[in-house]
């Protein structure tokens, strides 16, 4: 019988905390692969900072401070989430696009 050794409870703990690693234990895409532009989605603070933005978003209470930043930066801002998207990897046109398409509702515009 092939016994290994356990991992100290630690060490479980700690991998169960992060995200970024329960996800990769379990080969789960990252959440942004959907927009990721021809070199994937690199990891690091510029997408940790989008997710982040598009967390509050969606959580935040509409009349607070985060939710109006969050909502200015992904919607508004026209060189601060144009760049953290390109150096996060993923396409900013194609992110904001469907977060503009699910601000109205999911309703598509008309092709002409």
């Amino acid at each position: 019988m092939d016994e290994r050794p356990l991992q100290p409870l630690e060490e479980l703990i700690a991998e169960a905390l992060d995200p970024r690693a329960l996800r990769i234990s379990l080969g789960l895409p990252h959440p942004m692969s959907k927009f990721a532009m021809n070199g994937g989605v690199k990891e690091g603070p510029y997408v940790d900072g989008i997710l982040n933005f598009l967390h509050d978003a969606v959580w935040e209470a509409p009349e607070s401070m985060r939710y109006r930043t969050a909502r200015w930066f992904l919607l508004e801002s026209e060189m601060a989430f144009f760049f953290a998207c390109s150096e996060a990897g993923i396409d900013a046109e194609k992110l904001r696009s469907h977060l503009l398409r699910c601000q109205s509702g999911g309703k598509r515009r008309a092709r002409p």
